[in-house]
């Protein structure tokens, strides 16, 4: 019994860990960023070319920001001041200086 039960739940764990790293693999684009924190001012969308700027010239790390957006876009209100907050502190503790 106990072996009829291994075999699915290794092959569910292991969907779950390809499923978790196909996810990773995707970058988001600036255009995401956006609609995901709902910008809506000329320098919201400013601050997200910059910030996608930095991370193309390998200033940034993608994970950082990706991280970020993910934890801020579930805030109930004002996700891109958290998102930019956030990201401006966690990258000052790495020694990135991202200017607002």
């Amino acid at each position: 019994m106990r072996r009829a039960l291994i075999a699915p739940c290794l092959l569910l764990a292991i969907s779950f860990a390809l499923a978790e790293q196909a996810r990773a693999a995707v970058r988001l684009d600036a255009a995401e960023i956006k609609a995901g924190l709902r910008t809506a001012a000329p320098e919201e969308d400013g601050f997200v070319e910059k910030v996608m700027a930095m991370v193309d010239k390998g200033t940034l790390p993608m994970s950082l920001v990706d991280s970020t957006f993910q934890w801020a876009r579930k805030k109930p209100q004002h996700k891109f001041q958290y998102f930019k907050r956030a990201l401006i502190v966690r990258a000052a503790k790495i020694g990135i200086d991202i200017p607002s």
